[in-house]
């Protein structure tokens, strides 16, 4: 008995002594690593929503009932322990991702991808992807032929990343080449007036990123810097061609007050050099902040100071305050007030449309002020909404104007402008998903778009009401449908008539083999209609694509 004693005592005390050393578990400090595996649908590569931007408040996460009540010695059943245990590990995603479809009108798109951890500190990623089509195309003119159109991009992304004890040193570049044709201007290839608006841009990054690691230092910081290119090739009617580098520099600092206050500070510097007859400039832009989180109510108070020298200078000041109320486990109600600058450099404009021809230097696009106020929550597992409203005011916003030569064949490049305007939206949006055999959506969103008087005619492309539908439905096992709808009615403007509506329904299907190996295809533009996009130039007409991807 006095053995057993000592025993249980000693057994106590080393127990209590093991308690005291652990960190409490208060906020389960443990990670939870989870790695997303790509989704094996054909991309939509040529779409370009130009909707507001509306930022996505995340929903919170619902409450979780532990139990904690005692059990007594005699519900707990005597399992012998094993010789010996192996250590759980979470099943790791695959690491390689490859990708091949093709469609009619020669529509490409490839994509390969990995991931590669070189050692337990060394990470490399590299991506490459071609995508692009060669066929005719339904001229958006009434009475004009088929426009034979050829538009091909390619890109390849390499990405290193080596972690010390404390800092991450990281280096990396990006390679872009994308060759295509404008539609026609005159008569015909031999004629004098004719233009053959072919084009091939170029673009490339470089760059090296030095960060903390998480947790290891009192700070957390990130900086990068790098060189940007963009070049053309062939110049087209009325369009200039030269190149524009950029030095790229951004980064941010901040520090943890308490557990439930952060401060901090975001930068972003780009030094803009150019061989055309444009300015160089630098435009500086500054995001100090403050945030609270209390898990009832977030708070950010910060504000936007971007200062810009050359080129018409400018100081340029927003807010950026946001405040959150979370409520009953699953719902938040919003107010947002924010704003900035956005650099309109020969990269951007090329990803509003690549067909674009500035009308002279595009100035800086600066919003003073967005409003916005929603809600969002889900009252029932699986079921999700969200109501939101809201108004802003941009200065120098961009408008795309086709080019339509008087008497001569359609427009040729598409013409960039700029002018002030304000726009109030309001939207809904309803989502529902049971497990992995439905999953469904519904959003809308009203625009009521406002420029200055005689200014109307701008508003050509800018969508007035827009509705998105998407289905998605397991049939059995691997195999799924997906159907997806698109309403888009254009703004009103004085001057030329409304363009056409956007009005689109595809469909695809998909089926999977040993959770590696999908087969899939996809009908676009089903209704075969026949309208501008938002690049300024007509959609393709109805159009098949099938492919296979495979994860390693």
């Amino acid at each position: 008995m006095k053995s057993i004693i000592i025993a249980i005592g000693l057994g106590g005390w080393c127990m209590h002594a093991y308690a005291q050393e652990q960190m409490p578990d208060t906020v389960l400090n443990r990670t939870v690593v989870v790695e997303n595996q790509y989704n094996p649908e054909v991309m939509d590569a040529f779409k370009i929503n130009v909707l507001p931007e509306v930022e996505e408040p995340a929903v919170p996460k619902r409450h979780i009932d532990y139990a904690t009540s005692l059990r007594p010695f005699s519900a707990w059943s005597f399992t012998p322990m094993q010789a010996m245990t192996s250590d759980e590990k979470q099943p790791e995603a695959p690491r390689g991702y490859a990708r091949a479809a093709y469609g009619t009108g020669n529509n490409v798109d490839a994509r390969l991808s990995y991931l590669w951890d070189i050692s337990r500190r060394d990470c490399l990623g590299f991506s490459a992807s071609l995508y692009g089509r060669d066929g005719d195309i339904p001229s958006a003119v009434p009475g004009a032929d088929d426009w034979k159109s050829r538009f091909y991009r390619t890109d390849i992304t390499l990405d290193y990343r080596h972690e010390f004890r404390k800092v991450s040193l990281g280096v990396g570049g990006t390679f872009a080449s994308q060759v295509f044709n404008y539609m026609p201007v005159g008569g015909e290839p031999e004629e004098e007036s004719f233009v053959p608006g072919r084009q091939r841009y170029t673009m490339g990054e470089g760059y090296v990123r030095l960060a903390s690691v998480a947790g290891e230092l009192p700070v957390d910081f990130s900086f990068q810097t790098g060189l940007r290119s963009f070049s053309s090739a062939h110049d087209m009617y009325l369009m200039g061609h030269g190149s524009e580098n950029i030095v790229h520099t951004l980064g941010f600092v901040s520090g943890a007050i308490n557990e439930e206050q952060r401060i901090g500070i975001g930068f972003a510097m780009d030094n803009l050099i150019h061989d055309i007859d444009q300015t160089d400039y630098t435009l500086l832009r500054l995001n100090p902040h403050y945030t609270f989180d209390n898990g009832c109510v977030q708070l950010r108070a910060g504000m936007h100071v971007d200062a810009q020298f050359g080129h018409d200078g400018r100081l340029m000041v927003s807010p950026d305050v946001k405040l959150d109320f979370l409520f009953a486990d699953t719902y938040r109600l919003y107010v947002h007030a924010t704003g900035g600058t956005e650099l309109n450099d020969f990269r951007r404009l090329n990803g509003l449309s690549p067909y674009g021809i500035p009308l002279g230097q595009m100035q800086t696009t600066y919003t003073p002020v967005d409003l916005q106020a929603g809600l969002k929550g889900a009252p029932i597992p699986g079921l999700g909404f969200r109501l939101y409203g809201g108004y802003r005011v941009v200065k120098d916003e961009i408008f795309h104007l086709p080019y339509v030569l008087e008497g001569h064949y359609p427009y040729a490049y598409v013409g960039f402008a700029q002018e002030k305007a304000t726009v109030g939206y309001g939207g809904a949006g309803l989502a529902y998903q049971y497990k992995d055999w439905i999953d469904m959506t519904l959003k809308g969103v009203y625009s009521h778009w406002d420029v200055k008087e005689g200014m109307e005619a701008l508003l050509f492309l800018k969508p007035e009401f827009a509705l998105d539908a998407s289905a998605r439905a397991k049939v059995y096992k691997g195999l799924w449908v997906k159907a997806q709808y698109r309403f888009e009615k254009r703004a009103e403007g004085e001057g030329p008539e409304s363009a056409e509506e956007v009005n689109d329904l595809s469909l695809s299907a998909g089926y999977g083999f040993f959770n590696r190996l999908d087969v899939f295809a996809k009908v676009d533009n089903l209704l075969n209609r026949t309208y501008l996009t938002e690049t300024g130039y007509p959609v393709q007409g109805v159009n098949v694509m099938a492919g296979v991807s495979v994860r390693f």
